[in-house]
Parts: C-alpha cells; structure tokens; sequence
C-alpha cells in the first residue's frame, strides 16, 4: 500500500499532464469551435494512449484503474456542472463509460499491432469518426507522433510525465 500511495501523486501528475495536452491538441484541432464533445475526443484519445502504455509496459493493474477512476469521477462532476442531477448521475455518465471502453478496446488493439497494419486501421478508424479532412490528418498525425514516443519512452520518463512528444 504505500508504495502505491507514492505512486498515487505521481499518477494525479500524469492525469493533469493529460488534461494539460488535451486542451492544447483540441485548440490545435479544433481552433475555429468551442465543443466540450471534440475536447471530450481527444481528452479520451489521450487517456487511452497512456492507458495502453502502462498496460505494454506491465505497469500495475490497480495504477491504471487508479486514472480509469479519476476519469469517472471526472465525468460525475462535468454532468453536475452541465445541471445533471445526482439521482440520474449514473444513467447519464454510463453511455460515456460504455464509448470510452470501447474505445480503449479498439484503440489498444490498433496500438498493439500498430507496426503490421494497425497505422492503416488507425487512419481507417479516424476517418470514419473525423469529417473535416484537416482534422482527420492532423489527428493521425499526432496519434502516430505519440505512439512512436511512447513506445519509446522508458518506465522512469513516464513517472516523470515526459507523456508526450512535443512537450
């Protein structure tokens, strides 16, 4: 237990590294609009790449629930805060929870076999889901970015939040 305690401020620090790129990949992909949905994208696109990290790099089960668990709780409060109320709360965040895994599964798969037709599944996948064809190439273009510097970046880099390539 303690060590995970020590690990605990660590993976709050990553969390908010998350947030952080998040919101300058949105302005970066999104400039022209002001949408929590698209922020919510590539906040999760993120999150899933960290997550796929640790889970490669056999890295604790319980961290990666740990930042899962952050990711709900913060989901509880963007509904709270939209007027959501707290009896429904649940309902309403389960459609979110229900995407998100998904989405984890298929983009875990695609970063798994990333090097013998994942890139082209990758590409295959944003296409389907992006309509602007700016950002459907800025999004694979980063994802790609990001993947190559996470499959390079050793386990202290990480718990240091070096996450992402351009930072």
């Amino acid at each position: 237990m303690l060590i995970f305690n020590k690990k605990k401020k660590s993976l709050d620090n990553i969390y908010n590294k998350i947030v952080e790129e998040s919101k300058v990949s949105y302005y970066l992909f999104y400039a022209e609009r002001n949408d929590t949905d698209h922020f919510r994208e590539v906040f999760q696109l993120n999150l899933i790449l960290i997550l796929w990290y640790m889970k490669t790099n056999n890295l604790s089960e319980k961290y990666l629930e740990y930042l899962i668990k952050i990711f709900i709780k913060d989901l509880e409060g963007m509904v709270i805060e939209l007027g959501g109320s707290e009896t429904s709360l649940r309902k309403k965040i389960r459609k979110f929870i229900e995407n998100f895994y998904g989405r984890l599964y298929a983009f875990s798969e695609i970063f798994d076999n990333f090097e013998n037709g994942g890139e082209k599944k990758l590409k295959d996948f944003i296409n389907k889901n992006f309509k602007s064809p700016l950002v459907t190439k800025l999004m694979i273009n980063y994802l790609s970015l990001t993947y190559n510097h996470l499959k390079k970046l050793d386990e202290k880099d990480f718990w240091r939040a070096n996450l992402f390539a351009h930072r």
